[in-house]
C-alpha cells in the first residue's frame, strides 16, 4: 500500500516565510554586488514574507487549513529536480550560462520524458532567444566560464 504524506498548508506559508527572510538578511546582501541595484529583490522578498505572514494570520484567526496529501513519488520527482537544479546552479559559474543551459534543458526535458527532437529545439532556441534578447539587445552579460 502507498503511503500518502499530508502537508497543511500553514507549513507550506511558513516555509515561504523563512525563505523569504533568509533571503532578505543573508542571500540578497551577500550574493548582490554592491552599488548594483537591490531594490527588486528586496521588494520580492518583502512581498513573499508580508503574503505569508497574512496568510498565517489569517489562518490562525479563522482557525481553518487546509492539508494536501501527496504520494511519496511526488517527493522522489521534486528531489530529483531540485538536485538537477543544484548542480546547474553549481555549475553555471564554471561552465558557463549558455552550455550549462543548453546541458539543463536536455537533461530536465528528458527526464521528464520529453522527446529528442522537443528537446534540441528548446535547448537551441531557448539559449540563443536569451543570448539575442540580453547580450545584443539590453547589452547585458552572463556568467562566462571555460567553454563560452
Amino acid at each position: 500500500m502507498d503511503k500518502k504524506i499530508v502537508v497543511k498548508d500553514t507549513y507550506i506559508f511558513l516555509f515561504i516565510a523563512v525563505i523569504s527572510l533568509l533571503f532578505l538578511v543573508t542571500i540578497i546582501p551577500k550574493e548582490v554586488q554592491s552599488g548594483n541595484p537591490r531594490l527588486f529583490p528586496n521588494l520580492y522578498a518583502i512581498g513573499l514574507f508580508l503574503v505569508s505572514l497574512i496568510m498565517i494570520i489569517h489562518m490562525v484567526v479563522k482557525k481553518q487549513s487546509k492539508s494536501f496529501y501527496f504520494d511519496k513519488t511526488i517527493f522522489k520527482w521534486v528531489g530529483v529536480n531540485i538536485l538537477i537544479f543544484f548542480f546547474y546552479i553549481f555549475l553555471i559559474q564554471y561552465i558557463g550560462f549558455f552550455i550549462m543551459s543548453i546541458m539543463f534543458i536536455i537533461v530536465m526535458m528528458r527526464f521528464l520524458g520529453e522527446g529528442w527532437i522537443i528537446s534540441i529545439i528548446l535547448c537551441v532556441v531557448l539559449p540563443g532567444s536569451i543570448y539575442f534578447l540580453f547580450t545584443k539587445v539590453l547589452v547585458l552579460y552572463f556568467p562566462s566560464g571555460i567553454l563560452f
